[in-house]
């Protein structure tokens, strides 16, 4: 996966995580006055193709998922499906029998491979916001109080590491 600046600069990044990058990539500025070294660039440089893996190197995995939003929609949901299966099993435990979770997982990767339409798709995806909200802010809250916040992060990398 690749992205550039100037797709970068569309998406509006943050001060301290474009300083960072820039920096990086030769472009000494400062929070204060990336925008100052970013104009002057030349179109080549604005437009160079900056690979995921430097970002990650770079910046850091928080970072790395922020730049997630210039990737087309289809990746950013198949690495959603991912991050959310890696902690379904705290869903699971509070409802065993419940398969709607990992079946609009599911249909997210079907849907990603051209199996499922947008409509079926949707129809997962409202069976499972309708019928579960609650339960999955619960879940959602309760993965955040017990889960290893560190861990799940490293999780999470791992799981960007397999598309990037």
């Amino acid at each position: 996966m690749e992205t550039n600046l100037k797709t970068i600069i569309k998406f509006k990044p943050c001060a301290h995580g474009i300083t960072k990058l820039m920096n990086n990539l030769g472009h000494l500025c400062t929070v204060y006055n990336w925008r100052d070294v970013y104009n002057p660039l030349s179109k080549v440089q604005q437009t160079k193709n900056i690979d995921f893996k430097f970002i990650l190197e770079s910046n850091g995995v928080k970072d790395t998922f922020w730049g997630l939003c210039t990737q087309p929609e289809k990746i950013k949901m198949l690495i959603s499906a991912d991050i959310i299966e890696s902690v379904l099993h705290l869903y699971e435990k509070r409802h065993p029998n419940d398969t709607r979770m990992r079946d609009y997982i599911q249909g997210i990767r079907d849907y990603c491979d051209g199996k499922i339409t947008q409509v079926e798709l949707n129809a997962l995806k409202i069976n499972v916001a309708i019928t579960t909200y609650v339960d999955v802010v619960y879940t959602v809250a309760y993965a955040a109080a017990v889960t290893n916040r560190k861990k799940q992060w490293k999780k999470n990398e791992e799981i960007l590491l397999k598309y990037i």
